[in-house]
């Protein structure tokens, strides 16, 4: 009995971290949009189509079920801590300084692979139904839908975590600085704002995906599938070839509108 109190405390911590990591990046975003810089953010609206309070109330309560999956994933990542299969470590000098530095840089490359292929994958029409679908609920994202997830999806993206953390060691820190860059990312990508300068899709920084990249990709499906970079949508095809037309066209407050069509997919119908 003792055993089981102790699970559900640890649980309960476990979700009380998560939740405080979500309700951080997504009012801040959100905050950021509608409030601190509104003037700027609407002229930098993606579609015209705006989300209303039912989007909202679905997007956090489907986040809601997806924290309490990243809960549980949490429980199963201390017990293979406990079992020394995890690499966590607490003291820098336990590594040399140069994994101190690379280790950060190292993991988010690896997520950003891990969720180009399995986002890609649950894109399947076999898969989409049972793992995606919760989520292109949302045709209009806010910051909100960053963990509107399915029960699937959710055991999906949590499951990188005892992965990576078996894979190899990494100092406390540098992981709590990945899952911190994470969130925000995730919230980021959902504003329905274009936070980018308009020179980004033009310069050394093209790498890196925006919030239009990742806003295309809610209001067609099957393509702009990456997270923190464009590499994969490049090597795979799966771009938009007028990504950066549409990413121009947000900055300079032209809203292109596809987001006020009330066709539903097929996909989302299935």
């Amino acid at each position: 009995m003792e055993f089981f109190w102790e699970l559900s405390l640890d649980w309960t911590d476990h979700f009380q971290r998560d939740l405080f990591r979500y309700l951080l990046a997504a009012t801040a975003v959100s905050l950021s949009v509608s409030w601190l810089f509104r003037g700027w953010m609407d002229r930098r609206r993606i579609q015209n189509r705006r989300a209303g309070w039912k989007d909202i109330r679905r997007e956090i309560s489907f986040s809601m079920l997806t924290l309490g999956v990243f809960a549980t994933v949490g429980i199963i990542t201390s017990i293979l801590r406990d079992w020394g299969l995890v690499q966590l470590y607490w003291q820098w000098s336990d590594y040399p300084l140069w994994w101190n530095l690379l280790s950060l840089p190292v993991v988010i490359l690896l997520h950003d692979a891990y969720f180009y292929w399995t986002h890609r994958g649950m894109h399947h029409p076999k898969l989409f139904k049972h793992f995606h679908r919760v989520h292109h609920l949302s045709r209009t994202p806010t910051p909100w839908a960053a963990y509107s997830f399915s029960i699937g999806e959710a055991a999906l993206m949590a499951v990188f975590s005892p992965l990576i953390l078996m894979l190899m060691p990494l100092h406390v820190l540098v992981w709590l600085a990945f899952i911190f860059v994470m969130i925000f990312r995730n919230a980021m990508l959902h504003a329905g704002c274009e936070f980018h300068p308009r020179s980004w899709v033009d310069g050394p920084l093209d790498f890196m995906t925006t919030t239009t990249h990742h806003d295309l990709h809610h209001q067609r499906f099957q393509g702009n599938y990456g997270f923190y970079f464009t590499w994969w949508d490049r090597w795979m095809g799966t771009e938009f070839k007028n990504y950066k037309e549409e990413f121009r066209r947000a900055v300079d407050g032209k809203a292109n509108g596809k987001g006020d069509s009330e066709k539903t997919s097929p996909q989302i119908a299935a």
